[in-house]
């Protein structure tokens, strides 16, 4: 994926054994860094303190909704992927975000990571 080569990547995700599977195939699809955060705490000091390329959020955090960071991404020209495997409406994430639903797969994550880029590109 020509557009992730060489990219910083935030990946926020509760989930130890996904988070480690997201990052690998990240790493695969040509991401330079993962910065990887487990509370959005930890993701909101990484956004506070890095510049990214491209974030990967899971919308529920231990119980705490990340689409205000996805928002605030989106707003500094972040493209945003936010992922659940909750029983969300697609129209829950606005139109700033590509969506991608768990559990998701290689294919499946690499098609919202170029939705992303494309609305970006599109100035969505």
């Amino acid at each position: 994926m020509d557009e992730l080569k060489g990219a910083s990547v935030l990946l926020l995700e509760d989930e130890y054994l996904i988070a480690m599977d997201a990052e690998e195939i990240l790493k695969e699809l040509g991401a330079a860094k993962v910065a990887t955060a487990a509370t959005l705490a930890d993701a909101e000091r990484l956004v506070a303190s890095d510049r990214f390329d491209l974030a990967m959020l899971d919308v529920n955090i231990n119980g705490e909704m990340s689409l205000p960071l996805a928002q605030t991404l989106h707003q500094r020209g972040v493209p945003v992927v936010v992922a659940t495997g909750y029983e969300m409406r697609e129209e829950s994430v606005g139109d700033f975000a590509a969506w991608l639903r768990k559990p998701y797969s290689r294919d499946s994550l690499e098609q919202a990571l170029a939705a992303a880029m494309k609305q970006r590109a599109a100035g969505a």
